[in-house]
């Protein structure tokens, strides 16, 4: 099995067809059509923050994994997590994450208790912070709330996960009280309560350590800030400018949009949020599309061929005799880590 997943015609194929849902979510061929005349220096600094984007996400990640004592340095990180990314965006409900659990195992060692608690601390939380991030800066500018107000609450939030764990409080541990058990069976679903007991324990230790909880806050605020400024660098290149709260807010709401839809890329759900919004703050209807398509070829589409890049460079490294797992990955996390 890992000989067949390492031979070049299969993950060259596969990375072909997720070239071309890339492409096709971002028709990339409209660009000059759809963007027109515009400044070319402000769209080349947008491009590059994906670097940051990439730096950020696998930083989160390590700093994360360093809290549950495995330590993987960043720079081994950056594939795995651009490629998690790409994979979430062109697939339903984020199931990149569960190839990122296999390849954590295969590549790192991480069991996938462990794998799995650090893909809920940064998809779940990760998607409340930026919901609820999202919701403040935006009604925050709506109403002409004192920015330092802003700040203050945008602070809270960041460090609202650590304060409900401490409090003895675990959300993730409501995923136990789904009722599955007779749609899977009382003996399985015995087994999938023991691992969701020890992933819920796990996602306690990360985030009811302070330290822990405000770097990953701080990361993704990175992550987000990132985002912002990307989707103001498009608007400055075709001479419209959008104050940062606009910005945040209206990007934070169209993603949660794109999120909630379980659709690839948010399947225009995103698009369709962020351009309704961006009128809302003035901006005329052709150019808030165009500096949505526009956001999509600076972020969606380098990041989206990153990931696909880091898919060939992982799938070729391999470790001998450990991707015949890679099948049961999704369900790997329902075992017993042994």
């Amino acid at each position: 099995m890992s000989r067949w997943l390492r031979h070049p015609l299969v993950w060259g194929s596969i990375s072909l067809g997720l070239l071309t849902l890339i492409a096709w979510r971002s028709r990339a061929w409209e660009v000059l059509d759809r963007l027109g005349d515009v400044d070319l220096r402000p769209l080349l600094v947008a491009i590059a923050l994906n670097a940051l984007t990439a730096f950020a996400w696998a930083a989160r990640s390590s700093d994360l994994l360093a809290g549950t004592g495995r330590h993987v340095p960043i720079r081994a990180l950056i594939p795995m997590t651009a490629f998690a990314n790409t994979i979430n965006n062109v697939t339903p409900g984020s199931v990149g994450e569960l190839v990122r659990l296999y390849l954590l195992r295969a590549h790192h060692s991480v069991d996938y208790t462990t794998g799995s608690a650090i893909v809920v601390v940064e998809r779940v939380v990760a998607i409340a912070l930026l919901g609820a991030s999202a919701v403040i800066v935006w009604g925050g500018w709506l109403v002409g709330l004192w920015p330092p107000l802003t700040i203050g609450a945008l602070m809270i939030v960041g460090l609202l996960p650590c304060l409900v764990y401490r409090m003895g409080l675990r959300p993730s541990g409501m995923l136990r009280f789904a009722p599955l058990g007779p749609l899977i069976g009382r003996q399985r679903w015995a087994t999938v309560d023991r691992t969701l007991r020890r992933v819920d324990a796990a996602v306690a230790d990360l985030l009811s350590n302070p330290r822990r909880a405000v770097a990953f806050a701080g990361w993704t605020a990175v992550v987000f800030g990132t985002y912002t400024s990307q989707l103001m660098l498009v608007a400055a290149a075709i001479g419209r400018d959008i104050d940062p709260a606009v910005a945040w807010g209206a990007l934070g709401l169209g993603i949660m949009a794109g999120v909630l839809s379980l659709l690839p890329f948010g399947l225009g759900s995103a698009d369709l949020v962020l351009v309704a919004l961006l009128g809302v703050a003035g901006i005329p209807a052709a150019e808030a599309a165009a500096i949505a398509f526009g956001y999509r070829i600076v972020s969606t589409l380098p990041l989206g061929l990153a990931g696909v890049a880091s898919y060939a460079f992982l799938s070729a490294r391999l470790p001998h005799g450990q991707a015949g797992e890679a099948a049961r990955a999704a369900g790997a996390g329902l075992r017993d880590d042994s």
